[in-house]
């Protein structure tokens, strides 16, 4: 394991989390503060969100692994 990861793996990995945990929190922060009002809002802007996230982190994960 120690011979096949090399220095440049875990800057990409770290370039990955770190950017994946920016487009989490962003789309987090803007839905939750755009929801309606109500248990039934707040479920909505949970799902939208997580819906969102996760199309968004496979866009973003192609074009990191096409750039870099």
């Amino acid at each position: 394991m120690a011979s096949a990861v090399t220095s440049e793996d875990i800057r990409i990995g770290l370039y990955k989390s770190l950017s994946f945990g920016v487009i989490v929190s962003w789309v987090c922060c803007y839905k939750g503060f755009f929801a309606e009002r109500g248990a039934e809002g707040v479920s909505r802007a949970t799902t939208q969100a997580v819906v969102m996230c996760s199309v968004l982190i496979l866009v973003w994960d192609y074009f990191l692994g096409s750039v870099l």
